[in-house]
């Protein structure tokens, strides 16, 4: 890859974009996790396929580092299926401002004004975007399919290539995360208390440092951490999809 930086701005933070001997962008994953309000680059990468991200040496003020990078693929992803507020603006940036600044050739222009998408047709992407979350809330639905046919109406109202982001969905068998510890517990006749320990026993979750609940990698298969704010206090909570059930009650 290339050790040039190309630096985009999202509201006054950074976010770095390297190009790689195909002149294909990489995006510095902590510049994207912080955009989105990730704990750590980790927490948002791990769910990716290995070809959607990579490490790259980049070269900063106090000198070359070894940073953790995502492509195009990789950050469609991870914008796609965060439901933190934050991915509302990140996706409306991205659609106004960073697409129409990535070269199909693979090359960038840095530090030329590109033009953004035509005033209306912003508008029309952005209140389809604000309608496909709303339907995205509904209970039962899933946030996989409810965006596919958000890129479908953007698709057929501007004429907009969508196709990559299709790609970037999730399966539409994707398994419906809905349930608490305490609502899983009564699928297993199991105090909440006892379903977090034997969720942590079956190594679907983890206490981390924060002495918080934390969901392993086989445990993502199986659930969504999902943030929160109420009381004063924020934070993430589990939610579980009701067919992890049935694997505890195997090991009960």
């Amino acid at each position: 890859m290339s050790t040039e930086l190309i630096p985009f701005d999202f509201e006054g933070r950074p976010v770095r974009v390297v190009t790689d001997a195909q002149g294909e962008p990489w995006f510095v994953a902590a510049d994207v996790a912080q955009s989105l309000e990730y704990r750590m680059a980790s927490d948002m990468t791990r769910s990716l396929d290995d070809d959607e991200k990579g490490t790259q040496i980049v070269r900063t003020p106090s000198g070359d580092q070894e940073m953790l990078v995502i492509n195009e693929s990789g950050l469609y992803s991870a914008i796609l299926k965060s439901r933190k507020p934050e991915a509302k603006r990140f996706k409306r940036w991205v659609t106004s401002e960073v697409l129409p600044a990535i070269r199909k050739t693979g090359t960038y222009a840095a530090g030329a004004k590109l033009p953004a998408l035509p005033t209306p047709t912003q508008d029309r992407v952005s209140s389809i975007l604000l309608i496909g979350e709303a339907v995205a809330k509904v209970p039962g639905v899933k946030a996989g399919i409810a965006m596919a046919a958000t890129l479908t109406c953007i698709q057929e109202n501007t004429g907009l290539a969508v196709e990559t982001l299709r790609r970037a969905l999730p399966a539409a068998n994707a398994p419906i995360c809905s349930l608490n510890a305490t609502q899983l517990g009564k699928l297993i006749n199991r105090s909440a208390k006892a379903t977090n320990q034997l969720l942590a026993a079956t190594g679907l979750q983890f206490r981390n440092d924060r002495d918080e609940w934390e969901l392993t990698e086989a445990g993502e298969a199986w659930a969504e951490a999902m943030p929160y704010s109420r009381n004063g206090h924020s934070g993430y909570q589990i939610l579980w999809n009701p067919a992890v059930a049935e694997q505890l009650k195997e090991v009960a």
